[in-house]
């Protein structure tokens, strides 16, 4: 049977290192069974983020379990080409993960992407019922006027105004704290275990700062997530929020 010759994913170019064959087995039983593995999610296992040399059991374990076979049918493989794989495997979970975090992150801010963000902040709420804290304070973000920079400023006036938005988030929350850009000048910005208080601070700290820097002002909507809340019912709460303050102001 021809050997596999894999790839690098931006070269197009053969990997190095002994060709592996496929076991008639495995690629009988990869055709009979459609993937459900959360692909990211494998590939994020301390044993494909690290390049430390395993013995050749674990290897094989490790191998089935990415491919979804039993670790018997690779028993035809020796040790070269268990770990040639494995290496082939560490290189394609590398550049998944890369691949993952480019598709999350915004071009032009480097917030997350709404999708991204909104699972992330999934996490974060679940995260909380589980193991409790001092609450998540979500805040909706709209930088007000954009429309009047792009049109008398140009496009790249606008551009900068978004960018020193989510530069003043930024300087002010933790690295683990969420920023999302939702629209197109709409922010979000989760704050994780923190208090109501510490939040409101650090959200006066952030519109002072964006003001100072690009001479523009900012709408905001702040809320808690509460006991029943999902990202969504949370993010139009503080959405509704934002609107009322709005309404405040135009007054």
């Amino acid at each position: 049977m021809a050997s596999i010759r894999e790839t690098t994913p931006a070269s197009g170019s053969p990997i190095s290192g002994v060709p592996v064959p496929a076991p008639a087995a495995a690629i009988a039983a990869l055709s009979s069974e459609s993937p459900t593995r959360d692909f990211v999610g494998w590939t994020a296992q301390p044993e494909l983020r690290n390049s430390r040399r395993l013995s050749v059991e674990v290897t094989r374990k490790v191998l089935a379990t990415a491919l979804g076979l039993e670790p018997a049918v690779l028993a035809g493989l020796d040790a070269a080409q268990l770990r040639s794989a494995l290496d082939r495997l560490r290189a394609m979970a590398a550049y998944t993960s890369r691949l993952a975090e480019v598709a999350a992150t915004d071009d032009l801010t480097g917030a997350l992407r709404r999708s991204a963000g909104l699972a992330a902040l999934q996490r974060e709420i679940d995260r909380f019922r589980r193991v409790g804290g001092k609450g998540i304070v979500v805040i909706f973000l709209d930088v007000d006027g954009l429309k009047h920079v792009n049109d008398t400023q140009g496009h790249p006036a606008g551009d900068r105004v978004l960018v020193e938005m989510v530069a003043a988030i930024r300087k002010r929350v933790r690295s683990y704290d969420l920023v999302i850009r939702y629209g197109g000048d709409e922010f979000l910005c989760a704050l994780v275990d923190v208090a109501p208080d510490d939040a409101e601070r650090t959200l006066t700290d952030i519109r002072r700062q964006y003001t100072a820097k690009s001479g523009h002002t900012v709408s905001v909507g702040m809320t808690n997530v509460g006991e029943a809340d999902t990202a969504e019912s949370v993010i139009a709460r503080a959405d509704a929020a934002l609107y009322t303050e709005r309404r405040k102001l135009e007054r």
